[in-house]
């Protein structure tokens, strides 16, 4: 008798774990911010990684390093390095995405993204909308929060259930995401990371798109030490015709009436690379705003060189910046420019 107790008191005791376990990962409200570290999961705030990455946004969609956010939904994630792929799985659907494409794979057939995957900090950062979506989950983008809210399938039925109580004259809040998105552009070079700040900030602050510039040979430590004359930067920043080739295309970049453009100074002015950026594009009828970070050389004549380069364009007196610049110093220095 006490067996058969034992063994039906375990088995409920398991139904009720499998039941609690179910109801945890169906009902799910993940809430991010851009430029925001941490996210709330069911109004419990966590981190999004320990590297302290955040949203941001890149032709007007919402990008992130997804894996924090894909297992709180309770899918999983795979990185292939040699493919340059993230594999993504939650319950009977499987994502595909690979760096620089806007073909992703969902359940092995093709699908057209309008954003793709980029690598920014080592980090590879994914469209959230697609994948969430994709999922079976639903997005909600607030554009004077800048927050993005993903609903599992039990949360949505949840809030449409309140929508449906309310007087039937209350207008109804559209989701749309941020209108200029497409015609502004934040372009920026940075090997130590220092630049990616002001960067990353200048983009929330005008909700530009973002593309970082990489080297198609990436820089090492070795390759900026400026203690040594014959390191690679030493030896590029003493020739003016030193052109390093830039790995990646911006591919709509005659969409962006407005582009931003940084860079570290290297050796008092602007690294070699910045040149190569700037004879391969047309800047016709486009408003150019550079920026710079270093510790304490000023931007100087880096500004002159790149309008001298570059075919057309309103180029704007550039502006240096600290490595830790506040979003409130970029903040003021955008309105200062009176952009609108």
């Amino acid at each position: 008798m006490n067996k058969k107790f034992g063994l039906w008191f375990l088995l409920a005791l398991l139904l009720v774990m499998s039941f609690s376990m179910s109801v945890s990962a169906a009902d799910k409200e993940i809430v991010l911010k851009i430029d925001d570290p941490m996210m709330t999961v069911n109004k419990s705030e966590k981190q999004i990684d320990s590297f302290g990455t955040a949203p941001v946004i890149s032709n007007g969609r919402t990008l992130l390093p997804i894996r924090a956010v894909v297992e709180e939904m309770g899918g999983s994630v795979e990185w292939n390095a040699e493919n340059k792929q993230t594999e993504l799985k939650y319950a009977d659907t499987e994502i595909v995405l690979t760096t620089d494409s806007k073909t992703a794979l969902l359940n092995g057939a093709e699908t057209a993204i309008d954003t793709a995957p980029v690598i920014i900090n080592a980090r590879t950062f994914l469209p959230i909308r697609f994948i969430a979506e994709s999922f079976g989950f639903k997005v909600d983008w607030n554009s004077e929060s800048k927050t993005i809210t993903i609903l599992s399938s039990d949360k949505t039925e949840e809030a449409e259930e309140v929508k449906e109580t309310q007087p039937e004259d209350t207008e109804e809040v559209k989701e749309t995401e941020p209108e200029n998105a497409n015609k502004t552009l934040v372009v920026y070079f940075s090997v130590t990371g220092n630049t990616d700040n002001a960067a990353k900030k200048i983009a929330s602050e005008t909700n530009a798109d973002i593309y970082k510039i990489e080297a198609k040979q990436p820089y090492t430590d070795e390759d900026i030490d400026y203690n040594d004359d014959n390191s690679r930067t030493s030896k590029e920043q003493n020739d003016k015709s030193a052109r390093p080739e830039i790995d990646g295309v911006i591919e709509n970049f005659d969409d962006y009436s407005l582009v931003f453009v940084g860079y570290p100074i290297w050796w008092g002015d602007s690294p070699r690379i910045m040149s190569t950026f700037a004879e391969s594009y047309d800047f016709t009828d486009k408003t150019v705003v550079p920026f710079c970070t270093s510790a304490s050389s000023p931007i100087g004549s880096s500004t002159k060189t790149f309008s001298q380069l570059a075919k057309g364009g309103k180029w704007l007196e550039g502006k240096r910046f600290s490595a830790n610049a506040s979003q409130t110093e970029i903040s003021e220095w955008i309105k200062s420019l009176d952009l609108n």
